[in-house]
C-alpha cells in the first residue's frame, strides 16, 4: 500500500518530465543543407507609363523566355512547438530569363552571324526566414511554410552566342548596360514532405515559389524576378541540451 500512494504521488512528477524531454524534442535545432532547380523568369513593369515602354513590354514578352536555374546553400531550423518551426539560412541563387535564337538584320552579309541567344543572370546570396507548419506523425510529416527572403546581389551578367551559317557558334559575356539594386525582397510560400531516414536524420521535398517584391532597377520598364522550384534537402538534429 505504501509502495502504491508513492507511485501515485511520484505520477505528476513522471509525466512531467515526459512532457519537457517531448518539448525538447520538439524544440529542437537541426541544421541542414538543400539544392532546389529553379525554372525562373521576370514580370514586366511600365514604370513612367508610356506608350513606347509599352511597346517595349510588348516586345520583350513575345521574345524573352523564363531559363533554368538553381537555389543551393545551408539551412538552420529551430523547433518552436510541435508543430511549428522557424527556419533560416545562407543561400546562393542564379536568375534571370533569356532571349531564344532570333534572325539578324544584316544576315545577308557574308562571314556575319546569321543568329543571336542571349541569357540574362542575376547571381545572388539569400538570406530567408520562413515559418512552417508541420503536421502528421510517425516517419512521414506534410509541411506548408511561408516568408520572406533577403536577396542581396553579388553580379549580373548577359550571356551573347552568336550563331554563323555554318553552324558555329561564338559566345561572349557582357555587362547588362543597367545599373541593378544590390538589394532585393522576396516572398516565398511551400509545401512538401518530411522523412525519417534515421534517427535525426530528416529527408525534405518541398516545391517552392518565391516572387520579388521589389524592382531590379529604376528604367522605364523594370522587372520582377520570380522562379518556381523543387528543394531537396537533408536536416542533422542538434542533440542540444
Amino acid at each position: 500500500m505504501k509502495k502504491l500512494l508513492i507511485l501515485i504521488a511520484s505520477f505528476p512528477f513522471v509525466l512531467n518530465a515526459q512532457e519537457a524531454k517531448k518539448n525538447r524534442i520538439d524544440k529542437a535545432v537541426s541544421i541542414g543543407i538543400s539544392f532546389s532547380p529553379d525554372y525562373n523568369f521576370r514580370t514586366l513593369k511600365n514604370n513612367d507609363g508610356s506608350s513606347s515602354s509599352a511597346m517595349v513590354i510588348d516586345r520583350r514578352n513575345q521574345i524573352e523566355k523564363g531559363k533554368f536555374g538553381f537555389t543551393t546553400g545551408l539551412s538552420l531550423h529551430a523547433g518552436l512547438s510541435k508543430k511549428l518551426e522557424l527556419q533560416t539560412g545562407l543561400l546562393y541563387s542564379s536568375k534571370g530569363y533569356k532571349s531564344p535564337k532570333q534572325v539578324l538584320d544584316y544576315a545577308s552579309r557574308p562571314g556575319e552571324p546569321v543568329y543571336i541567344k542571349s541569357e540574362a543572370s542575376f547571381n545572388y546570396l539569400d538570406v530567408p526566414l520562413k515559418l512552417n507548419f508541420i503536421s502528421g506523425s510517425g516517419q512521414v510529416r506534410f509541411i506548408v511554410g511561408a516568408g520572406l527572403t533577403a536577396n542581396f546581389l553579388l553580379n549580373d551578367s548577359e550571356k551573347v552566342i552568336l550563331i554563323y551559317a555554318d553552324g558555329s557558334e561564338h559566345d561572349f559575356h557582357q555587362s547588362i548596360g543597367f545599373t541593378y539594386k544590390k538589394f532585393n525582397l522576396s516572398s516565398l510560400i511551400s509545401a512538401g514532405v518530411q522523412f525519417e531516414l534515421r534517427k535525426n536524420i530528416l529527408l525534405r521535398t518541398e516545391p517552392t515559389f518565391r516572387y520579388g517584391l521589389l524592382k531590379i532597377n529604376d528604367t522605364p520598364v523594370t522587372a520582377y524576378l520570380w522562379n518556381v522550384g523543387f528543394a531537396i534537402g537533408v536536416c542533422y538534429k542538434l542533440n542540444l541540451k
